[in-house]
């Protein structure tokens, strides 16, 4: 099993010829913008009519909570592989790693395999470590998301989704046992658990505060279903960031739980505009912080 992941890893890893990259990059931007232009003109909305302060508590309050959680899932990883890093180092990680979400591959999981292995773990046991909590999040949010499809809209995809998420936790179950050590294991396991519960009750938060911008109700299952679509994207990996897939995912889910096709196309764009706003000011603040520290090493030598 361990060779099938590294194989896949590998070949996900394998940079796409610079023509398909840009291709793959103009296609999507495009494609957003005109889906944006298309969901706002439908809508009738102005921006006098925004909720300023839902958007407000997304970027201050639901994105760095994210970050926040980001940097709790490379921590969980490097306690699967026995390593203990610094809250700082967990928090450059998490920033580095959700900006390498932006390139068409998985980019997060192969940051944290990279550093992992730099760190002293061997290459499977990064693998295993490093995928264990991204594939219990997938389960997680199958699971759950599937249920709250079932109950917002079609109870068949419901399922489908659901059994899926569960055949994804049993594989988190198998790498986990096999990868961390035997001292806390179940303090680890318990500790996985509930930081993808987390990410999953954060990303319902932001569906909830992108569409209460809108002036729209969003229903708890609604937003948790929604949540299935940036699994799905993550799953896929292959546009740079799940650029316009991840929107294009949520305009077709709205309508089978209730919602307008426009307004899931508006909820995923304001939620994707504040993410990368909030990630951009992460890493202007982390690049400040390392050249900082450069220039006082360099001036102490």
């Amino acid at each position: 099993m361990i060779d099938n992941l590294r194989r896949l890893f590998e070949r996900r890893a394998e940079p796409l010829p610079p023509s398909l990259r840009r291709a793959l990059l103009v296609v999507a931007v495009l494609s957003l913008i005109i889906a944006m232009a298309w969901a706002w003109d439908r809508s009738g909305l102005a921006l006098s009519d925004l909720e300023w302060g839902s958007l407000a508590a997304l970027a201050l309050i639901a994105a760095p909570l994210s970050l926040l959680l980001k940097a709790g899932e490379f921590t969980l990883a490097a306690r699967i592989a026995d390593q203990r890093p610094s809250r700082r180092d967990a928090f450059e990680i998490s920033v580095v790693s959700a900006a390498a979400n932006l390139l068409p591959l998985p980019g997060s999981l192969l940051v944290t395999i990279q550093t992992l292995a730099s760190n002293g773990a061997g290459y499977g046991q990064a693998i295993r470590a490093s995928a264990v909590p991204g594939v219990a999040w997938l389960g997680v949010t199958g699971v759950i998301g599937g249920a709250a499809i079932a109950i917002a809209g079609p109870v068949v995809l419901g399922v489908l989704v659901l059994l899926t998420g569960a055949g994804a936790l049993g594989v988190a179950s198998f790498m986990f046992h096999s990868t961390a050590p035997a001292h806390g294991r179940a303090a680890l396991a318990s500790a996985v658990l509930v930081i993808e519960l987390a990410w999953l009750a954060v990303s319902g938060l932001r569906f909830t505060l992108a569409a209460a911008a809108l002036g729209v109700d969003l229903e708890p299952s609604q937003a948790l279903a929604l949540s299935v679509a940036g699994a799905a994207t993550v799953a896929i990996g292959f546009v740079p960031g799940g650029l316009g897939l991840r929107e294009a995912l949520i305009a077709v889910l709205a309508p089978l739980i209730g919602l307008d096709i426009e307004t899931g196309i508006l909820l995923g764009v304001i939620d994707r505009v504040v993410w990368l706003s909030f990630l951009s000011l992460a890493g202007l603040t982390l690049s400040g912080r390392r050249n900082s520290v450069g220039r006082s090493n360099k001036a102490a030598s």
